[in-house]
């Protein structure tokens, strides 16, 4: 799978390629039925010094199933990247979102949006909740950018109840 998923990101980070060009959706293979939507990346704070924890993943529209096996995707009842809101973007603890174990507050998440953008955002809290505590994915007045990926990390079962739930706030560039 993990091999699998890192082909997919070239291939998909092509297709973002072309949509920072001219600003439309393209399909990282003809029979996609998705499209990246943003960049991602996680920076660990290491007393004001940023260094990248992994690669930059680039996320795709729609959470399903399938999408996940290729990258992170964000979850289309959330607001979308760029928008105001609460974005939420998923992603499997075994390969993409391994990453976020090493995150902790005060660290800090970029998101590039399709029209080349960069959105920073502040890690405030580290949450493990059960699968039914939904509220997670509730809207919210301030942006908000939440990812989220099943827990535990070593636990690689795929009915795992709980989830590992980071939050962050967006930095203002005034």
């Amino acid at each position: 799978m993990q091999v699998k998923a890192n082909f997919a990101q070239y291939l998909i980070e092509q297709a973002w390629n072309k949509t920072l060009q001219d600003q439309t959706p393209h399909k990282p293979w003809s029979w996609a039925d998705t499209h990246p939507v943003g960049k991602l990346m996680l920076y660990a704070d290491k007393e004001t010094d940023l260094y990248p924890l992994g690669q930059p993943m680039f996320v795709l529209a729609g959470a399903s199933g399938r999408n996940l096996a290729f990258g992170p995707s964000l979850m289309l009842n959330s607001a979308g990247i760029g928008e105001a809101g609460n974005t939420v973007i998923a992603g499997h603890r075994d390969s993409h979102f391994s990453h976020l174990q090493q995150v902790k507050k005060g660290d800090i998440v970029e998101l590039e949006t399709a029209a080349g953008q960069l959105q920073s955002y502040l890690i405030t809290a580290i949450d493990i909740v059960h699968e039914t505590q939904t509220e997670v994915l509730n809207s919210t007045m301030d942006n908000q950018l939440t990812l989220i990926t099943c827990y535990p990390f070593e636990d690689l079962s795929s009915n795992s109840a709980y989830r590992y739930v980071v939050t962050a706030k967006e930095i203002n560039h005034s």
